[in-house]
């Protein structure tokens, strides 16, 4: 991986791994829920999944519109090792995402756990694992740099 040198890059790479990997979790829920995985109750199945990526992407979004405000934090260096951190934490979380919607249609057919049983089981790891998430992307995205 490259040595990010300044926090402008290194939100903006975050910023890309997070809505491609959405994106492509969005999509995927979509063909699931398409080809009917979820039976009649593909509203359940997105009212769990839009917590675990909205709340990332709102804090993306809300630090874009200060630094268009010009309200954000200066541009300067950052630490090259809480880049890394926060990036591989972000792909490590949206990958586990991906497996709690890919896995139930893999494994679990003949195992008797229904999706959203399996869904909501997951919600145990992936909860303290998003906020993991979350606060090192807000204490990335807010924090002070010396400009050095």
């Amino acid at each position: 991986m490259v040595e990010v040198s300044a926090t402008k890059e290194a939100k903006r790479r975050l910023a890309t791994v997070w809505f491609i990997g959405s994106g492509f979790l969005f999509f995927l829920l979509f063909i699931l829920a398409s080809v009917g995985r979820f039976g009649g109750d593909a509203d359940e199945a997105w009212a769990w999944f839009l917590p675990t990526i909205m709340p990332t992407l709102s804090l993306i979004i809300g630090v874009y519109v200060l630094d268009v405000m010009h309200q954000g934090v200066e541009d300067g260096s950052t630490d090259p090792f809480f880049f890394r951190l926060t990036f591989w934490l972000s792909i490590s979380y949206l990958l586990a995402v991906a497996l709690v919607l890919a896995l139930p249609n893999v494994v679990f057919l003949t195992s008797g756990v229904t999706v959203f049983e399996f869904m909501n089981q997951a919600n145990l790891w992936l909860g303290p694992f998003q906020g993991l998430v979350a606060a090192a992307m807000g204490a990335f995205f807010v924090k002070k740099t010396d400009g050095s």
